[in-house]
């Protein structure tokens, strides 16, 4: 399923379309910052740790506190 906020998806309970606001591209900061911030470090395992943080962040703002949107 691919959902963003010019691609709308079918609910699997409804059946209607749903999308979600333009905001929600936003969400993915923290993953930028933790791609940008790990070019200043050198071992892996700290970059691989600023990766999956910023990814998990990521991933905790979009199912907390971006809506859904009826479309």
């Amino acid at each position: 399923m691919c959902l963003g906020p010019a691609v709308p998806a079918t609910c699997k309970a409804c059946g209607k379309k749903v999308g979600v606001p333009y905001k929600a591209m936003l969400a993915g900061v923290p993953f930028l910052a933790a791609l940008l911030g790990s070019a200043l470090v050198e071992p892996f395992a700290l970059k691989a740790a600023l990766w999956i943080g910023g990814f998990v962040v990521m991933a905790v703002i979009h199912m907390r506190w971006i809506p859904l949107e009826p479309r």
